[in-house]
């Protein structure tokens, strides 16, 4: 399911990572939130939508701070001639 942060508040993200992360610790796979039920298939479904929030979370505090996080990327050859 792709969740769209933009339509959540901050309190609607904080009330859903503390729900997630109740559930998660209870070992139950279903979560209810403004009346929609969320069912994850795996525990590790649970932790990447933690984490998803978590983000969404750290994003929105750092825009509020005015901080700017860049994302590096590196490339690397992928071509096996002329590469020792």
């Amino acid at each position: 399911m792709l969740i769209r942060f933009r339509s959540l508040s901050d309190a609607d993200l904080e009330a859903m990572l503390a729900s997630l992360v109740e559930q998660q610790h209870s070992g139950v796979a279903s979560v209810s939130q403004n009346g929609e039920s969320i069912t994850f298939s795996t525990p590790e479904k649970i932790e990447r939508a933690i984490q998803r929030l978590e983000a969404e979370i750290q994003r929105r505090e750092d825009v509020a701070a005015g901080i700017t996080r860049r994302k590096s990327w590196v490339s690397y050859p992928t071509g096996s001639k002329g590469w020792l």
